[in-house]
């Protein structure tokens, strides 16, 4: 699931354009200009001229600290930009005053989804969703939070609600049914997924396809799993679920050579995926200790807190132990 959707621009577009009309009153002798000066910043953001438009808000700002306005929309546009912490630090200063705000209160969500701080968003998610009680960004973003948390049962609760809301939204449809799999109605899973699937767009497939084979993975059945994920690399070779998946059935299938390929590239496509330097490791373990350690040190140090990997991590612990034992043994037999 994408962190901001591809209806963002359209969003952000308005926000910029309400935020222009509704800007504090300036000093009398100023007035023009911070008009003018926060026109043209707004001006070079819906042309997507993102540089130009941080440059023209930082500039306003530093001669008007005070303009909550320039900071809520350099907020926004830092976002967009791939600056999350600084849109943070700017939305949490103009949140003061746009505490009423739907977009306000959604975008600082967004930022803090983006950096993994979900008790955050999940707060803002829900103060957007005072305001504006059915919209379907937000209750996709809250339920995807909750997800994300390991609170499965809030997550398809707001899945759910967002099921009556958005029937054909593809994003709350597989929202919905990884959040079955993991509440191991996998059969429930699968007849959503494959309802979908009829009526998916071309680039949805995929996707559609991956969650269905995670489905069936979890059931056991490896084989439908196997086939399935390779579906959907056929249409998106860079999907980094389906890549962890074949790799994970194939190291299981003892064929470590081939699952190392598949692993490898899961983790360089989407390093966060912690998961996935557990499974590159196990493939690595016999052909090279050394890089099987690194992956099992990176693999507990940050899945170390996350209760979905409690046996992993004890796992990983005993594997890189032994690693390191046989590592320090070689050693002193060569001194």
């Amino acid at each position: 699931m994408s962190r901001l959707g591809q209806s963002w621009l359209a969003l952000l577009l308005t926000t910029l354009y309400a935020c222009s009309t509704t800007s504090q009153a300036p000093a009398p002798g100023d007035a023009n200009n911070k008009t003018s000066a926060l026109s043209q910043a707004n001006q070079f953001a819906r042309e997507g001229l993102l540089r130009e438009a941080v440059d023209a808000y930082k500039k306003l700002i530093a001669k008007d600290p005070e303009n909550m306005v320039a900071r809520r929309n350099l907020g926004i546009v830092l976002l967009k930009a791939g600056d999350p912490k600084g849109a943070i630090i700017n939305l949490e200063l103009a949140i003061k005053n746009f505490e009423q705000n739907f977009e306000t209160n959604f975008f600082l969500a967004e930022a803090y989804r983006a950096e993994d701080k979900y008790a955050e968003a999940i707060y803002r998610y829900k103060k957007s969703l005072k305001i504006k009680p059915d919209e379907t960004r937000a209750l996709k973003s809250l339920a995807w939070s909750y997800f994300k948390i390991r609170f499965y049962s809030e997550a398809i609760n707001i899945a759910t609600r967002l099921q009556k809301k958005a029937p054909n939204d593809e994003q709350a449809l597989m929202i919905f049914a990884r959040t079955q799999i993991k509440l191991k109605r996998e059969n429930e899973a699968i007849t959503t997924l494959k309802r979908g699937l009829d009526r998916a767009s071309a680039i949805s497939k995929p996707y559609f396809e991956s969650v269905i084979a995670e489905a069936y993975a979890a059931q056991g059945k490896r084989q439908a799993a196997l086939e399935m994920w390779q579906q959907a690399l056929k249409t998106q070779p860079l999907l980094a679920g389906a890549l962890m998946g074949v790799g994970r059935v194939l190291l299981e299938s003892g064929k470590d050579k081939e699952a190392v390929e598949y692993l490898e590239r899961a983790v360089r496509v989407k390093p966060k995926m912690t998961e996935g330097h557990y499974w590159l490791a196990r493939s690595l373990q016999n052909s090279n200790p050394e890089r099987a350690l690194r992956y099992y040190n990176a693999f507990k140090k940050n899945s170390a807190n996350d209760p979905e990997f409690v046996e992993l991590v004890q796992d990983a612990r005993k594997r890189a132990a032994s690693l390191q034992k046989i590592a320090r043994a070689e050693t002193n037999s060569l001194r």
